[in-house]
């Protein structure tokens, strides 16, 4: 097992990946903190932010010229990452999807290489009334999609494991929601926040919402969060892409 010596939300490297590595790749990358993060206290690694709903537009005016932020997928790339991330992805890929969807990450890590994932059911602990009310629509959004949040942190990783990847390790953790945990918790929220922005379409029509309502109950919830100390559940896997001969053996048995 690994052990980590410090728990914050930007999680930075959980993995047991030796130092310096090469290449890496975070998909859904969403606003790139994690990947811009890693890129400055890595300088001599390579790090791709992968985002298909990427907006340029809020990204910051300085990025280090060893980050690259891309739109389009990494089919061109396979076995080139010696760690693949992704954080809050999985209520962006229906769980009929997540087969191939692993397969693909697996795909991008080179042999013995690393992938790291951290997931949450969406679900915020300790909430008021508008909090309670967007898990809701989380939960409806996800539901939508062939996604039960109740079973989402179950399913991880029997899908994992099925996608022949070595040593895996799983550590669920509570991430502090909101200003009053300091930066750690203003980061958590910003993240939480995009993965309900991503949701915001089918939030909207499947509520049959008003103009403005979901913006509007959006800023009451991070008042709540406040005020309640709010925290979300985060489950931490990573797992390796088993070595060449490892990987070989596996294929013809």
């Amino acid at each position: 097992p690994f052990y980590v010596d410090r728990i914050t939300y930007e999680l930075d490297l959980m993995a047991p990946i030796a130092k310096p590595f090469r290449k890496a790749i975070d998909i859904y990358c969403a606003s790139g903190d994690w990947a811009m993060d890693m890129a400055i206290k890595y300088p001599r690694t390579l790090v791709y932010a992968l985002d298909s709903l990427l907006n340029t537009s809020h990204l910051p005016l300085r990025i280090p010229e060893n980050c690259k932020f891309r739109m389009r997928d990494a089919r061109d790339q396979e076995g080139e990452f010696d760690l693949v991330h992704q954080r809050l992805g999985a209520f962006r890929t229906p769980i009929q999807e997540w087969t191939p969807h692993f397969a693909e990450m697996r795909r991008l890590t080179r042999p013995g290489g690393w992938i790291q994932m951290a997931e949450s059911d969406g679900m915020v602990v300790r909430a008021g009334l508008e909090t309670a009310k967007v898990n809701r629509w989380v939960e409806q959004a996800a539901l939508s999609s062939g996604l039960n949040p109740s079973q989402l942190m179950g399913a991880l990783m029997p899908t994992v494991l099925g996608a022949g990847l070595i040593n895996v390790e799983c550590y669920d953790y509570s991430i502090p929601l909101g200003e009053w945990a300091g930066l750690r918790g203003q980061v958590a929220m910003r993240s939480y926040l995009e993965m309900v922005e991503s949701l915001k379409e089918e939030i909207i029509d499947m509520n049959r919402l008003e103009e403005g309502l979901f913006e509007e109950t959006m800023e009451m919830m991070k008042m709540e969060c406040q005020e309640e100390k709010a925290e979300l559940i985060m489950r931490v896997i990573c797992a390796q892409k088993p070595p060449i001969t490892d990987d070989l053996w596996r294929t013809t048995r």
